[in-house]
């Protein structure tokens, strides 16, 4: 039935002999009495040292019209044809469900029984991954062009990252977090690829199912599906030679202790790697985050309902602040680059100085509140009128919000911006 070589112990050897028996007696009768016991027998003989995934390869041997065989070959050919991700040797309850589903979807594509899918499976070759797709070469200099810092800042900000493998862009709205926290990964990975610049946005509602893994409804009922932070690590490891980022948006939005729950200590720059992996809590499996993997995560300061920062967050992170950018000698050039009016550009610098300015010294509200650059960048046209839109419709509603205890305070700031 084994191969009985590297088995360690007398009860062994009678576990195999057992399962033998009640694979025989359940395929032959199958009752709720031989089910359980099948189980029983099966969970014990998996765990014994060499026989993995044999086990389910001496099952389809003695009864293979009930009992599918998950060697390589079929297990790669089962995740082609039905999406089933067997990564790790099931459990006995989760293998009988397995092969009562798989008997039911062997049919939708005309095979009738384990021995022809086992034969398709190694007829099967498998598909040739899909062409990687063009990417454009991305540096520093690029960066630079495109993002309103300095040399110098970004060389601390690349430093950062670099040792702490953690980073948060926090600033106000409008101050692009988000846009570059996208180049700063394009210009240390040499290029844009989008296959290892991964973002996503945490919500109160987000939990560990999403991010790491859990059970989700389906047609059959409950399947276990791993989230993207798995995904995205696995990703990482089948790639050691190539950096990869996960950005964040609105971090601090999300329950973080619910969202990483065990596996939060394993993105500290110092627990990276199998030697500090952990146990998952759906499967046991040893997990551990790839060192060639970086988080960023992007916060805004003006965001009025959220609590004070988890300090198990902040004890990860390195923290950069990003500000508007209207002083910035790019930010001229990028408008003056798009031919637009340059009595304007000048309005607009001055305009927004003098308010972030007020906004600063506003007891109330704080730098962490100012308007951000953005508001006027990536746009084809920039003319007086655009420029009144982008105050009464984008800018003035954010005013009003601010000083939503001064009513007076806000018009009066609107007006002046919009005095050009």
């Amino acid at each position: 039935f084994f191969d009985t070589e590297g088995v360690q112990a007398k009860s062994d050897i009678e576990n195999l002999w057992n399962i033998f028996e009640a694979a025989i007696n359940y395929a032959d009768s199958n009752t709720n009495e031989n089910r359980e016991a099948f189980i029983k027998f099966y969970d014990l003989a998996k765990d014994i040292k060499g026989v993995k995934w044999n086990l389910t390869m001496g099952l389809f041997w003695i009864r293979p019209f009930k009992y599918v065989n998950l060697d390589e070959k079929n297990r790669e050919y089962i995740k082609f044809k039905f999406n089933q991700n067997i990564k790790t040797l099931p459990n006995g309850e989760e293998y009988l469900n397995l092969c009562d589903k798989l008997l039911e979807d062997i049919k939708n594509i005309n095979i009738k029984d384990f021995p022809e899918l086992s034969h398709k499976a190694w007829q099967f070759p498998p598909p040739p991954p899909p062409p990687p797709p063009p990417t454009e070469n991305y540096d520093k200099n690029k960066f630079l062009q495109e993002v309103y810092i300095t040399d110098k800042e970004y060389n601390k900000l690349e430093k950062l990252i670099k040792e702490k493998k953690n980073i948060i862009l926090q600033g106000s709205a409008g101050v692009g977090k988000s846009y570059a926290a996208k180049k700063l990964a394009y210009s240390i990975i040499g290029e844009k690829d989008n296959e290892r610049v991964k973002m996503i946005q945490f919500h109160q509602s987000y939990s560990y199912e999403d991010f790491i893994m859990g059970y989700r409804p389906n047609e059959n009922g409950f399947e276990l599906k791993e989230g993207v932070f798995y995904k995205f690590c696995e990703d990482a490891r089948n790639d050691e030679g190539n950096d990869y980022f996960l950005i964040i948006d609105e971090i601090n939005r999300g329950n973080i202790s619910k969202i990483f729950g065990e596996l939060f200590m394993l993105i500290e720059n110092d627990k990276r790697g199998e030697e500090y992996a952990l146990e998952l809590i759906y499967t046991n499996e040893k997990f551990s985050v790839p060192e060639n993997l970086y988080i960023i995560g992007l916060m805004n300061t003006a965001d009025r309902s959220l609590a004070m920062l988890d300090y198990a967050l902040r004890r990860r992170f390195v923290f950069i602040d990003l500000e508007p950018a209207f002083n910035k000698p790019q930010f001229r050039e990028d408008l003056e680059s798009k031919n637009i009016d340059k009595d304007l550009i000048n309005k607009i610098i001055e305009k927004f100085t003098k308010l972030n300015e007020t906004i600063k010294t506003d007891k109330t509200l704080g730098k962490g509140y100012t308007i951000g650059h953005s508001y006027f960048c990536n746009r084809k046209n920039l003319n007086k009128e655009d420029y009144e839109d982008i105050i009464n419709y984008e800018i003035a509603p954010t005013l009003r919000e601010y000083w939503f205890d001064n009513e007076d305070k806000a018009e009066k700031e609107i007006k002046e911006l919009l005095n050009i």
